[in-house]
């Protein structure tokens, strides 16, 4: 089976982070495939005894979209480390540098648009990159992060925590108004199926908030989930869902 370009090589490298105790950062969009996308991540690489010194959300109102200085800033006292951005960074080309200079590895998992030129990150997992095969390229950045968690436990991803990873898919998909096609619309349909007895705290007291019926409740919490507000670099929605 084919799979994304380069994530057997970022999985590998997560496993060696992860082996040897190194400093791994994540950094995330601030929206809910963004917040989706670190939860899977973070959740993966912790189940692991991986070492995660930083999360982070860039706040879009007060540094700018993507990977950014004054992000780097406040992060460059947990170098040397794996820095793993997820939903955005495919156009950082100055940051990246900035980055490694700092020390930082830097990994890019993106869905958005590739540029004729891309960063110079340690590797780029992107499905509209030059050189990619696989053929489907509109999957959410929840939807890879999903794939690359797959990969990074293979035996030891448990039944709970597949279907607990599906639900942030689903959720995160829809939410980036994703094509409901192919591996997209297998996340969903499993993912709704998962949520409707779903151990994440507070998606089940979103849930149960009120009557509504389960489309409305659906996108109820997916609206509620996409604004939320950044305090001390975290989403309200991460620290509503972790």
């Amino acid at each position: 089976m084919k799979e994304l370009k380069n994530l057997k090589k970022a999985a590998k490298r997560i496993l060696e982070a992860i082996k040897d105790r190194e400093n791994i950062i994540i950094y995330g969009d601030a929206d809910l495939d963004g917040t989706a996308s670190v939860i899977i991540l973070k959740e993966a690489i912790e189940s692991l005894n991986g070492r995660i010194s930083a999360v982070y959300f860039v706040d879009r109102e007060k540094e700018g979209y993507g990977i950014n200085e004054k992000a780097l800033s406040f992060l460059k006292a947990k170098a040397p480390a794996l820095f793993i951005a997820l939903d955005l960074g495919i156009t950082n080309f100055r940051e990246v540098k900035m980055a490694k200079k700092m020390g930082f590895e830097v990994i890019i998992l993106d869905h958005h648009q590739v540029l004729d030129v891309m960063p110079d990150a340690s590797i780029i997992v992107d499905p509209k990159q030059k050189g990619e095969r696989y053929p489907f390229k509109q999957l959410a950045a929840a939807g890879i992060a999903y794939r690359l968690a797959r990969v990074i436990l293979e035996d030891k991803l448990t039944e709970f925590l597949d279907r607990s990873f599906l639900e942030l898919t689903a959720l995160a998909t829809i939410a980036d108004m994703m094509p409901r096609l192919e591996e997209n619309k297998s996340y969903i349909e499993q993912g709704m199926e998962s949520l409707k007895i779903t151990q994440r705290p507070g998606l089940k007291a979103l849930l149960e908030t009120d009557g509504s019926t389960w489309k409305e409740k659906i996108y109820k919490i997916i609206y509620t989930l996409n604004v939320s507000k950044i305090r001390n670099h975290l989403t309200e929605s991460y620290l509503l869902l972790v």
